[in-house]
């Protein structure tokens, strides 16, 4: 079954449901699209006994635990969604991998001492834009601290207090090493199956930007076996079958894999998972509702110098969107060969642009992380 959700849906998506005919949740947003995709909509009781779940957001993930209570499903969300209880879950693969949970009480008070030099600390259950801090040194913990502070001040005035009071923070060592992303699924016999795999590219060690992710054939062959090795020893501990995920992970070696987060039910978000079939004619939904496994040596026999990638360009924060229109043209001039340009509504989305690519050379991705949306902008 296939539930769509805010805040975006490709057409790929919508195409593939209605061609196939597969199962899609008969809520709000999907008889919206119904007026103009013949879509197989099922009723919220005949979804209740479905055993297989996708979402192209997470923004579904409250009902599939409404309504998939006491189920494999909904323990492996609420698994990938608290960030403290995955670790614990691993913590057999990763013995001596630092994570600490600590309550909002706490953070005032706590005794850093035994904590690395340098750490993360985060929301152990993301929720709105209360934010991922680094910590460089011990010394900037207290600066940390205030500025936590003033976060929970703001969202005290959204959120009652039993919300804030059982709120609660991870502190995790830092993974120095490469970043990556993985689109993939774990079958029936909780096998993993690896649709895609994207490297995150950087401008600078300051850049923590999500601008664009690349994909290759030379990125797939290079790690697919170790990611394979990661996954499977992930799904044997945690007992994950039917399970779609879009799991970011950090390369230290050619060997040392360690996961940094699972965001459960989905692959990669704005379905920017499209990629693999622009990239590698793979269409994930097929794949992953029909059980199906790409044949890499054959996918990747004539890849092997490509460079694929999807790019978001980002509405300014600093400019009133009400006011301004955007030079789509000049913007996919911009790029060397668009496989595929999607114009998103800037006025209500944090994005104004998608794109998808073929890069002329490693250059071209420098170009793109430095692109300076603001030059698209048109005053109106």
């Amino acid at each position: 079954m296939f539930i769509l959700e805010a805040p975006y849906i490709s057409d790929l998506m919508l195409k593939t449901l209605e061609k196939n005919q597969f199962d899609v949740l008969s809520n709000e947003i999907a008889k919206n699209y119904s007026s103009k995709y013949k879509l197989n909509l099922i009723d919220e009781n005949t979804a209740k006994n479905c055993s297989k779940v996708y979402s192209n957001s997470e923004n579904s993930i409250n009902w599939v635990l409404n309504n998939f209570q006491n189920t494999d499903l909904a323990r492996l969300i609420n698994l990938c969604k608290n960030k403290f209880e995955f670790r614990k879950g691993i913590k057999s693969i990763y013995p001596n991998f630092f994570f600490k949970e600590i309550t909002l009480e706490e953070i005032n008070s706590i005794d850093i001492s035994n904590f690395p030099e340098q750490f993360i600390i985060k929301p152990t259950v993301g929720f709105l834009s209360m934010g991922v801090h680094k910590v460089s040194s011990h010394s900037e913990w207290k600066t940390t601290v205030n500025t936590i502070n003033k976060e929970v001040e703001q969202f005290a005035q959204n959120f009652p207090k039993e919300v804030l009071s059982s709120s609660s923070f991870i502190v995790e060592e830092i993974i120095q090493g490469e970043e990556f992303a993985i689109d993939a699924y774990f079958d029936k016999n909780g096998t993993p199956v690896i649709l895609n795999i994207f490297q995150h590219p950087f401008v600078s060690e300051d850049d923590v930007s999500d601008r664009a992710y690349i994909s290759s054939g030379k990125v797939i062959k290079e790690n697919l076996k170790t990611f394979e090795k990661m996954l499977g020893e992930i799904g044997k501990t945690l007992s994950i079958k039917n399970f779609p995920m879009h799991i970011e992970v950090i390369k230290t070696d050619d060997t040392t894999i360690v996961p940094v987060e699972i965001n459960p039910m989905r692959f990669a978000g704005w379905c920017t998972t499209d990629l693999a079939y622009y990239a590698y004619g793979i269409n994930i939904y097929e794949y992953f509702n029909n059980d199906l496994k790409p044949d890499w040596d054959k996918i990747l026999a004539d890849k092997q110098d490509k460079i694929y990638y999807f790019a978001m360009a980002e509405t300014p924060t600093d400019i009133d969107k009400s006011s301004i229109k955007f030079d789509y043209p000049a913007l996919e001039k911009f790029f060397y060969k668009v496989l595929d340009f999607r114009k998103i509504d800037y006025r209500e989305k944090p994005l104004f642009a998608v794109i998808f690519g073929e890069a002329k050379d490693k250059s071209e991705i420098t170009k793109i992380l430095e692109m300076d949306v603001h030059d698209f902008v048109l005053n109106t």
